[in-house]
């Protein structure tokens, strides 16, 4: 995954970055009359893989339209969070790129990382949604 191609989505969805010094989290996204900033607390130690993903996942907030007020109840919050999380997933680690990862030779998660330059973490997060979640056989020939 590019940075770039981070930055390029958050400019269709409408979305503004900015660096900020939150205190409370890594990142947030606002959504006011239609269009969003996303803040990112620059002064939380991080590196650029981190970085990305929290970009990917709050631009899936924009594009989804899941946002809320701090004050929502948990459940909504969460789903929030999640379909943010799917969004992410689904672009930028569909199961075909996986797919293609692990048909040059990438097949352990800390592997996948690297490939693909994000945290270790969000592949696992993608592939439990790919394989738990929908179903997806990594070891199977793709359907065509």
């Amino acid at each position: 995954m590019q940075l770039c191609e981070v930055y390029e989505d958050a400019r269709r969805a409408g979305a503004q970055i900015y660096a900020y010094n939150i205190g409370f989290t890594d990142a947030a996204t606002i959504e006011l009359n239609g269009s969003y900033g996303i803040f990112i607390d620059v002064t939380r130690p991080r590196d650029w893989r981190q970085l990305s993903w929290q970009l990917a996942h709050e631009i899936g907030h924009c594009a989804t339209g899941c946002t809320h007020k701090l004050s929502s109840p948990y459940d909504l919050i969460a789903r929030h969070e999640y379909r943010a999380d799917r969004w992410a997933i689904t672009r930028y680690l569909d199961a075909d790129r996986l797919r293609s990862a692990m048909a040059a030779g990438y097949t352990e998660p800390w592997q996948l990382a690297e490939y693909f330059d994000l945290p270790q973490s969000a592949i696992e997060q993608a592939l439990h949604y790919w394989t738990d979640c929908r179903g997806v056989d990594f070891n199977a020939a793709p359907e065509k």
